[in-house]
C-alpha cells in the first residue's frame, strides 16, 4: 500500500506478521487491570511514526497506522477508523487519542480494540482482537516517549 509518513514521506509499505512481541499474548487485560501490568517489559519504540494511506479508497477512505522504520513493521492498525482524512481535518491537539492508566483511551469495534495511556513520560499502546471481558487478549503492546507521540500526531494533523 502507498502511505504518507510523518517522517518518511511517501513510500510503499506492507503489513508483516506481528513480530514485535514474539507472538506472546497478554491475557485478561482491560481498563481495570492496567495497573497489574509490568510496564517495564513493554518494548520501547524509539523511531515511532504515524502513517496514513496516500490514496483515499472510495468505500473506506484513508486509514491510519503506527509504524517503526527500524523494524519495517506496522505496529498498530486502526481498521475501523474509516475516512481518516475527514475527521483529521476537524481534529486539534485535544483530540489526540491518549488517556491515563486510570482513565485510558479505549476504542472497541468488531474484532479489534485499542488501549492508549500515558504514564511517567511514556505512551503505552495495547492492541488486541475481539474484546471479551475476562478473556481479553492483547497481541501487540509497546511504549514510546510521550513527546514523540505528540510530535507525530501534530505532524499528522498539520497534513490536514
Amino acid at each position: 500500500m502507498l502511505v504518507e509518513g510523518t517522517k518518511s514521506g511517501l513510500f510503499h509499505c506492507r503489513r508483516k506478521s506481528r513480530a514485535l512481541n514474539n507472538k506472546k499474548v497478554l491475557t485478561n487485560v482491560g481498563e481495570s487491570t492496567l495497573r497489574a501490568l509490568d510496564l517495564k517489559s513493554f518494548p520501547i519504540i524509539d523511531d515511532f511514526e504515524i502513517l496514513i494511506t496516500a490514496k483515499s479508497n472510495k468505500t473506506w477512505g484513508k486509514h491510519i497506522y503506527f509504524y517503526s522504520a527500524k523494524r519495517n513493521e506496522i505496529l498498530t492498525t486502526f481498521p475501523w477508523w474509516d475516512f481518516a482524512e475527514e475527521f483529521l481535518g476537524m481534529w486539534d491537539e485535544h483530540d489526540i487519542p491518549i488517556g491515563t492508566i486510570d482513565r485510558p483511551f479505549f476504542d472497541i469495534e468488531q474484532s479489534w480494540h485499542i488501549i492508549i495511556f500515558e504514564k511517567r513520560g511514556y505512551v503505552y499502546v495495547l492492541e488486541g482482537d475481539e474484546f471479551c471481558s475476562g478473556h481479553n487478549k492483547i497481541h501487540t503492546w509497546y511504549r514510546l516517549p510521550k513527546d514523540v507521540y505528540y510530535e507525530q500526531w501534530k505532524k499528522l494533523l498539520n497534513m490536514f
